[in-house]
């Protein structure tokens, strides 16, 4: 017992010096700090994977980007600066961060040395001037670049390329008004390209309505404010020289608003099934399509395709829908004190050729599409765009043979071989918001035209049932490209909104007129 004793005495004191002396053995050597395996020894084995790269600025594919624009680059670790370098004194390809629109026959001469950030991870580099407008601009980082243990990239890494906005100027016009849809006069309306506020506001007249023209192509934002009312934003993009461009009605809410759930639901344009599955984020200001969103506001629509953002703060929000195989949706939205019905219809993934033209509204007003379809004289089958032949597609044709909106295929137009079609997928009598869907087979040579046309005010004249009702067009062509189309803030029941050819693309005409027969919207 009592050797017993004798050791649960001593054999603590015994580890705890042993423990000291490991301890101390692994902290430092002779030679500095090392471990233990270094005092052996051994040798450590040195780091071999390579680098990769993240992510590029501006992404890779992105159109309208600032002539004025800084190249970026980062890497999934940290990078030896020494090793990555570019060219400041002349436009050869030389160094390892290479910028060029000639496909590197030439490239772009940079200011400085790409600097670091974030762990040197990131290299930023500035070009020496402006980069020329409308142009791709790629980037290659060859394998020079290396991490800190002289591991250099797998290959060397080429984008596709990013395009700067083009030369030219245009015109953006819109309007303001109060919550109750009556015109709001004096409401300052500011500018800024890239981030570059221009010198002076516009402000809204007497109709609400306010344009700046004369200004640069590029990327906008503009920021309407007036007392006592908070302060909204939108995107816009100026794309072609001379373009008018109509941005959303911007509605104006009071300081005292205090927000609440923002809901809709999200249907297929083409069927009305309802698309589960989405999933919903938002962004501040209408027609903001990328950056930041609202951190925490996101769901995923239910069976029958309904979502729900809640408690969001009163403001102007782009809602955004995304699913696998569809096309992305946005959706405006204005909240005082919450706001549902805030509805969107998604497309699949087009075939390079087709195009879906996709009406929306908010009201239970009958809005119909009308499409102006290039006649082929070949087929006898049309002499002409106009109110006497078969290139006018609606809902209810009264030709002849009495094609009706859900019989409109290859035999009734145009014999453009198999797979061709022009259909109305969906004619919205009987229910609001729409939608109302074209669907393009393989666009032919010709121009098309569309119009909207208010068949619930065929009768009248200066209807604004158009303009109050937040009409807009979104088409969809080339697989997943996209355009929209805003009613301009003017009085008319017909509103004629784009010409369309395959070799010239989109050509805006948004102007607003009265038509009281159907079948004779096409005179317009």
């Amino acid at each position: 017992m009592n050797t017993l004793k004798i050791i649960k005495v001593f054999f603590p004191l015994t580890i705890i010096p042993l423990f000291l002396l490991l301890n101390n053995c692994g902290s430092r050597s002779e030679y500095g700090e090392a471990n233990d395996y270094e005092k052996l020894g051994a040798e450590l084995i040195p780091e071999s994977t390579p680098p990769e790269i993240l992510s590029v600025s501006p992404t890779d594919n992105s159109t309208f980007n600032s002539p004025a624009t800084t190249i970026s680059v980062t890497f999934s670790e940290t990078i030896s600066t020494s090793s990555i370098t570019t060219n400041t004194n002349d436009t050869t390809c030389s160094g390892s961060f290479q910028l060029s629109s000639d496909n590197f026959s030439t490239c772009i001469q940079m200011s400085a040395a790409p600097t670091s950030s974030d762990n040197d991870s990131t290299f930023t580099a500035t070009p020496a001037a402006n980069l020329s407008g409308g142009t791709t601009h790629k980037l290659r980082i060859t394998t020079s670049a290396q991490d800190n243990s002289s591991n250099s990239l797998a290959s060397t890494y080429t984008t596709n390329g990013f395009t700067t906005t083009p030369s030219g100027t245009g015109t953006i016009t819109g309007a303001a008004k109060y919550d109750n849809g009556t015109a709001f006069s004096g409401v300052a309306v500011s500018f800024s390209i890239y981030g570059s506020k221009l010198d002076t506001d516009s402000t809204s007249g007497s109709d609400g309505n306010f344009n700046r023209a004369s200004i640069d192509l590029g990327i906008y934002t503009l920021e309407y404010s007036k007392t006592n009312y908070k302060t909204a934003t939108q995107t816009a993009t100026l794309e072609t020289n001379n373009q008018t461009l109509t941005v959303p009605t911007q509605t104006m809410i009071s300081n005292d608003c205090n927000g609440g759930n923002i809901s809709g639901i999200i249907k297929n344009a083409v069927t009305s099934a309802a698309i589960s599955g989405a999933a919903i984020s938002v962004r501040e200001g209408l027609n903001t399509r990328s950056g930041s969103t609202v951190s925490g506001k996101t769901d995923t629509t239910n069976g029958s395709g309904a979502f729900t953002l809640s408690s969001m703060e009163a403001g102007s929000y782009t809602i955004e829908a995304t699913k696998d195989g569809l096309i992305t949706a946005y959706i405006d939205a204005i909240s005082c004190s919450g706001i549902s019905g805030k509805n969107a219809n998604m497309s699949t993934e087009l075939a390079v050729g087709d195009m879906r033209i996709v009406l929306s509204w908010d009201s239970s007003e009958d809005f119909d599409s009308h499409l102006e379809i290039p006649c082929n004289s070949s087929t006898s089958t049309c002499t002409g765009s106009d109110k006497n032949d078969k290139s006018h597609l609606w809902y209810n044709i009264n030709h002849d043979d009495n094609v009706t909106y859900t019989d409109v295929s290859t035999a009734d137009y145009h014999d453009w071989g198999s797979g061709v079609y022009v259909t109305l997928d969906q004619d919205n009598q009987d229910s609001a918001d729409g939608p109302e869907t074209i669907t393009i087979g393989k666009v032919q040579s010709g121009d098309y035209r569309y119009h909207v046309h208010s068949f619930s005010e065929k009768g009248e004249s200066n209807s604004t049932n158009l303009a109050d009702n937040e009409t807009v067009v979104y088409v969809y062509y080339d697989v997943n490209k996209s355009r929209t189309f805003n009613v301009p803030s003017a009085a008319g029941n017909l509103w004629t909104v784009f010409d369309y050819n395959k070799d010239s693309g989109f050509s805006t005409l948004n102007t607003m007129a009265d038509e009281d027969t159907q079948g004779d919207v096409d005179d317009h």
